[in-house]
């Protein structure tokens, strides 16, 4: 929750506001409490925003919560982030005390379905390729040195385009305030120790290895302009305030070697994978791209479609019998679906408008990655059990954490007081909150009786914004 965004059911799950898609970035404070919790026999009653089976959150108390917790964006987009996170978090609680494993295998499976997928596709490419590319420190040097492919680390602070304006000059001040202690002689590794990007954290901000033009437009031209050792100004994009960093290659060697023979590994299998399509008949179903963009406007109603987008034949041995290694298979909506519930909101709504030229590369590129995992599936490949360990043992922390801050093991559970204890520390920044799965959101939505009631919302914006809008006005505070 350091970011400011606050977890969010997916859209298919319940109806939400228009335009409430994507994550919104929330006020660092909210003074009141979330006992939102009234009974209510129907959700077309007046008066009600959300129910989680007999769970309800009235408009009044929402439009409490709403004013208490100004300075906070009274639109639909970040009030529906609010409700759903209350709608998730209710259905969680409902679900564990109906007895529901939330360790089981559906639960990980939810959880850990796009790192599985890509641990699967990395150890099949490894076996397939992995002895043919080989890359030497001096080579590496080499290409350091050329330019064209560069290493670049970062320092990020957040700051999204629904972020109040208070907070982005408050985090554009702090990343000012980091680019200033390096250039003193700080340390980049206490620069990045402030930096709110989580995936390149972990390896002292490296966010990858580039060619020209793989960055967004903004980054893109500074990562081409600054030398080995130097690092940018401030720079600005839709995800906040960076400061780029290109290190020398003897610092980042062994990185450096790694990404590059990732790069070229990744090279080979895009020409075996054409080669690979072309001798299995690799085909489009029809209307598979229109498909296609209706699962990317709302991926949910597809989790359990078997509707092909996508089909190939079994590899044939010598003697043109089917290879059992390499058998034919098909690529379907709710495999797409799943995928679907990782991407960002703002891409889907790319790809539920691309050309059919865009979608049909979509397909082929989805298809070919499950062609791949079947087939490894097919010749017993199966996971490294200290990986497996290691994705269980990230969700059972996960749990824990949601275990003790819902008080799901409790004998008076479900707890309606612990969900509002637990929304008042997170709107108060006292308690940090863990983003749940998407898939895993829509896995326990299923299983509960769960409404969002547009009008509802909108109807507690409007009371809050009357209350607020006139005091904000008298004290020039607008």
């Amino acid at each position: 929750m350091g970011n400011g965004s606050l977890p969010s059911a997916r859209r298919g799950a319940c109806p939400r506001p228009p335009g409430a898609p994507g994550r919104a970035r929330c006020s660092p404070v909210l003074l009141g409490a979330l006992a939102a919790l009234t009974a209510c026999s129907d959700l077309t009653d007046r008066g009600i925003v959300a129910r989680a089976g007999d769970w309800t959150l009235t408009e009044e108390r929402l439009a409490e919560l709403l004013v208490l917790a100004q300075p906070f964006p009274l639109d639909s987009v970040a009030v529906g982030e609010l409700v759903d996170h209350w709608v998730v978090a209710a259905a969680m609680s409902l679900r564990a005390a109906a007895g529901d494993s939330l360790l089981g295998s559906e639960a990980l499976e939810a959880v850990t379905w796009p790192a599985r997928r890509e641990a699967i596709l990395a150890a099949d490419r490894e076996q397939r390729l992995g002895a043919t590319v080989a890359v030497t420190a001096a080579e590496a040097e080499a290409v350091h040195q050329e330019g064209s492919l560069r290493l670049v680390a970062q320092v990020l602070r957040l700051a999204g385009p629904g972020t109040p304006s208070g907070m982005r000059l408050q985090q554009q001040r702090t990343a000012d305030r980091l680019l200033q202690g390096i250039v003193d002689g700080g340390s980049w590794i206490d620069a990045v120790a402030e930096s709110e990007d989580e995936a390149s954290k972990p390896s002292g901000g490296v966010m990858g290895l580039f060619a020209p033009g793989e960055l967004p437009s903004t980054l893109d031209r500074v990562v081409f302009r600054i030398e080995p050792g130097h690092v940018s100004p401030v720079t600005q994009s839709s995800q906040g305030f960076h400061i780029i960093y290109r290190p020398t290659f003897p610092e980042v060697e062994f990185q450096f070697i790694g990404l590059l023979r990732e790069r070229r590994l990744a090279e080979a299998d895009a020409v075996a994978n054409q080669e690979e399509r072309d001798a299995r008949g690799f085909a489009f179903a029809g209307g598979g791209a229109a498909t296609l963009a209706r699962i990317a406007a709302d991926p949910h109603p597809w989790l359990e479609s078997r509707q092909p987008l996508a089909t190939w034949d079994a590899r044939m041995d010598a003697a043109g019998a089917p290879l059992s290694s390499h058998p034919a298979g098909t690529l379907t909506a709710s495999v797409v679906a799943r995928d679907f519930f990782f991407v960002p909101p703002q891409a889907l709504t790319q790809w539920k408008d691309a050309g059919q030229e865009a979608l049909a590369d979509l397909i082929t590129d989805m298809g070919t990655r499950e062609m791949r995992i079947a087939d490894a599936a097919a010749r017993g490949m199966s996971l490294d059990p200290s990986l497996e360990e290691s994705f269980f043992m990230a969700h059972a922390d996960r749990m824990e954490y949601w275990t003790r801050t819902l008080e799901l093991g409790a004998a008076d559970a479900p707890s309606r007081e612990s969900l509002a204890r637990h929304m008042d520390l997170v709107m108060a920044r006292e308690e940090p909150v863990r983003v749940m799965s998407p898939l895993f959101e829509a896995w326990l939505l299923d299983r509960v009786d769960t409404r969002v009631r547009t009008r509802g919302v909108l109807a507690a914006i409007v009371q809050a914004r009357a209350t607020v809008e006139p005091a904000s006005g008298e004290n020039g505070t607008r």
